[in-house]
């Protein structure tokens, strides 16, 4: 914990929580204090008006008033958020960390100009932690609560991403004169137009607050075979094995967090008073909010694999050499291993106008079908036909997929659609007109992807006379995924509301318009085929004012859980059954026990071809991975409202199985985060 920054964040909270606030309604020595009509432009600013007063910049220095009055109205937050692992998680992440979030929003509207129904929205974010792995920035609490398994939804924050300075959504917008009809178009987020649920957001787990159960990860990338060219003209000669491996190109999950925004545009139509359609038609831009770092988890080191189990939670990099473990757990003496291409940490900081690029690697081609004859840049090799009609050059080139692999960063590079629809009521029920929500979406998510089937694919090495298969490689036979689809979709349902009335004044300061108990729930589905959590829901209720003497402040607890898939399950399992040697070699078998980390297999000795830099070959196996179930959270906190513009909030939450397969035990994260209206 930064210690300067706790005793600076506590001093602040102290001065404006002892400080004397005057509200309507607030009494003194049991009589009713009305607080006095003044021109803040003709007083001047002091301590007292300055606490009592409706946001911590004192309405901008005095200049908002005169700015709103010209069009211009300014608006942000200030968040500071701290995080304390005291059970569960990794080793070798922090155990706490600090988070700062600040937004700025600007909006200008064009009725002062003559033009009714117009505004334009500016939006930009600043986030920094002091709990980052230095080398790429992500949060620690991601980290240390352990949730990087199949699904990373479960995070402590909701702020763990997009870090440093952002820009967020720049859009026109106009409604019609009667309300019925408003468009936008520019840079804009889905997330902050469609499941639009502002009691969730007074959490602070990353599902509760911001994903709900979209964006898990969709398919296992697509691949692409990466060949060991064995002549050295550039391509394999007649009947030459090629001892290729699979290579991921990893597909980017649906963006539903505030870091995402891309060209498009919104259509929202209020048929009635208290019904809507929307529809919202945008990029989908792969890679736009940025990849994090791969951490080791607890499958990728021993039992389940040759790394050490001392590298669990740490980052993983591109080439990184680590020891090698046995199958007994123990170290090989001298012996070092590879371990390839990583995806790399990168953050865009929202400025990627001109959407995914990247020229696609050299090798990169697509699966063949049939022999065609001809020759290949003068060699003997047969020419073959892909699955789209084209020729393509060399068998040891073929890839399984006909997209767009992905660019020189080995990272999944394409453009596609992005649409969400919604169709909504807004109700106010009983005589006390308790306000309520309830809403049906869906989405299509434009991205090419591959599907949790398991099967072979790619064959290295053709016959070019006959035009069957002479060998196929170990990287080959491993078992991959090969059916494609063209785009991720889901729907998602909501039905949010207040429950009782206690009446007073409405909150200037939160999502409750009254004193009362409010419940807001939440269910998302997706293809269970190509999404490792096909199912989530999430159900909470918010107590608005609990006090009689804390009319502002809130109360509240939560709970989400996700289902993972059983074709994910079956992809883990196939993973685990992979061959050991190349089909069609005498040596040929099935794993009795889990899979091996021999490299390509000698289709005439049978002896691996491990990587390893020195020691012996490597002839150990290891556990099976195991299959992913479900993880839940619980989440309480009680939010202290210290005057118009400040507030307090302590939080606990209990994650269970943040792995989603059992390989990590329970977290449980205490914190709290105090926020400031400018």
């Amino acid at each position: 914990m930064n210690k300067l920054k706790l005793i600076a964040f506590m001093s602040a909270l102290m001065l404006a929580g002892i400080a004397p606030v005057a509200h309507a309604g607030d009494t003194a020595g049991g009589k009713s204090v009305a607080p006095a009509a003044q021109d803040p432009s003709a007083q001047p600013l002091t301590l007292q008006s300055w606490l009592s007063g409706t946001s911590a910049t004192a309405d901008w220095l005095g200049f908002g008033p005169a700015l709103k009055e010209d069009g211009l109205t300014l608006s942000g937050r200030a968040k500071e958020n701290f995080y304390g692992q005291v059970a569960g998680g990794y080793p070798n992440t922090p155990d706490d960390n600090w988070i700062t979030e600040i937004k700025l929003k600007a909006i200008f509207d064009f009725s002062k100009v003559g033009i009714d129904g117009l505004t334009f929205q500016s939006a930009w974010r600043y986030r920094g932690t002091t709990g980052s792995t230095p080398e790429t920035g992500i949060a620690g609490p991601a980290l240390a609560a352990g949730t990087s398994g199949a699904s990373s939804l479960f995070n402590p924050t909701a702020i763990n991403s997009g870090f440093g300075p952002r820009i967020l959504p720049q859009y026109l917008e106009y409604t019609t004169p009667d309300k019925k009809v408003t468009f936008s178009a520019g840079w804009e987020n889905a997330f902050d137009l469609f499941l639009q649920q502002p009691l969730s957001q007074l959490f602070e787990n990353n599902n509760l607050n911001n994903s709900r159960g979209i964006g898990a990860q969709l398919g296992a990338g697509i691949p692409v075979v990466n060949p060991v060219i064995a002549s050295s003209g550039g391509f394999p000669g007649v009947g030459t094995p090629t001892k290729g491996g699979v290579r991921f190109f990893g597909t980017s999950a649906v963006p539903w967090s505030t870091s995402y925004a891309a060209w498009g545009g919104t259509l929202k139509v209020k048929p009635t008073s208290d019904t809507y359609i929307q529809s919202g038609l945008y990029e989908a831009i792969a890679g736009a909010t940025g990849i994090n770092g791969t951490q080791f988890t607890a499958t990728s080191v021993y039992p389940y694999t040759s790394v050490p189990a001392s590298y669990l939670g740490t980052i993983r990099y591109s080439n990184e050499i680590t020891p090698v473990v046995g199958g007994n757990g123990q170290i090989i003496p001298g012996a070092m291993q590879n371990l390839g291409w990583i995806p790399a940490y990168y953050n865009n900081h929202g400025f990627d106008f001109g959407g995914a690029s990247g020229a696609p690697s050299a090798w990169v081609a697509v699966k063949p079908t049939t022999a065609t004859g001809g020759t290949v840049l003068g060699s003997s090799a047969a020419t073959y036909k892909n699955a789209a009609d084209q020729f393509v050059a060399s068998p040891a080139l073929y890839a399984n997929s006909p997209f767009d692999q992905g660019g020189i960063d080995g990272n999944h590079a394409h453009n596609g659609l992005y649409n969400v629809d919604e169709i909504g009521w807004t109700p106010k029920l009983g005589p006390d007109q308790l306000e309520g929500k309830y809403a049906v979406g869906d989405y299509i998510w434009g991205q090419p992807n591959t599907n949790f089937t398991p099967t072979q694919f790619t064959v290295s090495v053709f016959n070019p006379s006959t035009g069957k298969v002479a060998y196929t490689s170990y990287g080959a036979t491993k078992p991959n995924p090969f059916e494609e689809n063209a785009f991720a979709w889901g729907m998602y349902f909501q039905a949010d509301q207040q429950l009782f009335s206690l009446g007073g004044p409405k909150d200037p300061n939160g999502p409750c318009t009254t004193r009362g108990l409010y419940s807001f729930n939440e269910f998302t589905f997706t293809t269970p085929q190509n999404n490792a959590m096909p199912l989530y829901f999430q159900t909470g209720l918010v107590f608005n004012g609990p006090l009689d003497c804390r009319p502002n402040d809130a109360v509240g607890i939560a709970v989400g859980a996700g289902f993972y898939s059983p074709y994910f399950n079956r992809y883990t399992q196939s993973q685990n059954q992979q061959f050991e040697n190349a089909v069609g070699s005498a040596f040929n078998a099935t794993l009795p026990n889990g899979p091996t980390q021999k490299g390509a297999v000698n289709p005439t000795t049978g002896v691996a071809n491990t990587g390893l830099t020195s020691g012996s070959p490597l002839t150990n196996y290891y556990a099976y991975a195991p299959n992913y179930t479900s993880t839940e959270v619980i989440e309480a906190f009680y939010r202290i409202q210290l005057n118009k513009w400040a507030s307090f909030k302590p939080d606990i939450q209990y994650i269970v199985n943040p792995g989603g397969n059992g390989t990590v035990k329970d977290d449980v994260i205490i914190g709290f985060s105090a926020t400031v209206n400018f």
